[in-house]
């Protein structure tokens, strides 16, 4: 055999050899695989670059570790040392509970999944094999019925609006159809009654307001009124009152309502009753006496 033959052998030999070599993917992290995904679910909307109440960022392994403003939200080893963990297992009704502002809280799951990883050092590298005995969360099912109309269309009216007016306009999730959030954390003064008003035009996308020590008052109740598709709406520490909530009667689709630190009293809340699906009723530090809609979960 030439030693042109003995190459072309060697080459095929080793085509065969590499051929066999078994792929090895790298295996994820319980922290990428389980951990990363509910603070994507429950956390970052409140808790990331776009909104990171008490200087708390939830997007990242490293955010996480660093804790927030007041110190570490997670000590590795210690779940119940852990500020994050004693928030997420509050009561509806507690005002520290997390995820606040009347978002879905997390599941026996969820919350066992962090338990798990706490308990075993909160690590970024621990691989998925390492806990066999984890849960794993069914994926969120996408909504049967679209929320709203996709909102893409009007996307360069919405950003001229964003734009002017001072606010954000954020997707609530990937699909266009579940709407837009209304958000006014990094500037709440920027929106008051007339802010609302020119919002009009795309009030119908909009599913979640998020109005929190805005300038908000009874006037600007009467152009919320018109956001047909709101579904969520935080008024806490604004000049709201008995007098306007009478405006939120047509919002057949509100499930929660958020009036913490306003000047609603009992009269006000009674009116709450013909609201068809309003679910949850946060009133702390108002001028409410007695439970507004009985029984409705969450009502304090």
């Amino acid at each position: 055999m030439n030693r042109r033959s003995l190459e072309r052998v060697f080459i095929a030999v080793a085509i065969i050899c590499v051929a066999a070599i078994p792929v090895v993917h790298a295996e994820p992290s319980f922290f990428q695989a389980r951990v990363a995904p509910i603070f994507d679910r429950h956390c970052v909307g409140c808790h990331g670059p776009e909104k990171h109440k008490a200087g708390l960022w939830l997007d990242s392994f490293e955010h996480v570790l660093r804790g927030a403003e007041s110190g570490e939200v997670i000590k590795p080893g210690e779940v119940k040392a852990s500020e994050l963990f004693r928030r997420i297992t509050l009561p509806d009704t507690d005002e520290e509970a997390m995820p606040g502002d009347g978002k879905p809280r997390l599941s026996a799951d969820e919350i066992k999944i962090l338990e798990l990883w706490i308990a075993t050092g909160a690590s970024a590298t621990k691989p998925l094999s390492e806990y066999p005995t984890a849960p794993v969360p069914p994926r969120p099912k996408a909504p049967a019925v679209p929320l709203v109309a996709d909102w893409r269309p009007r996307a360069a009216e919405i950003a001229t609006l964003e734009k002017t007016l001072g606010i954000r306009l954020a997707p609530r999730s990937q699909v266009p159809t579940d709407g837009l959030i209304l958000r006014t954390a990094s500037a709440p003064a920027r929106c008051d009654d007339a802010a609302l008003v020119a919002l009009a035009p795309v009030a119908s996308f909009i599913v979640e307001a998020e109005l929190a020590r805005s300038r908000v008052t009874d006037e600007g109740l009467s152009a919320l009124g018109k956001f047909e598709n709101l579904r969520v709406l935080d008024l806490t520490h604004t000049k709201v009152s008995s007098a306007g909530l009478a405006a939120l009667a047509s919002l057949k689709r509100l499930e929660v309502l958020n009036l913490t630190g306003t000047q609603v009293d009992d009269a006000g809340a009674a009116q709450l009753k013909s609201l068809p699906a309003l679910r949850r009723v946060w009133l702390f530090e108002s001028k409410v006496t007695a439970a507004p809609v009985a029984p409705t979960a969450g009502s304090d």
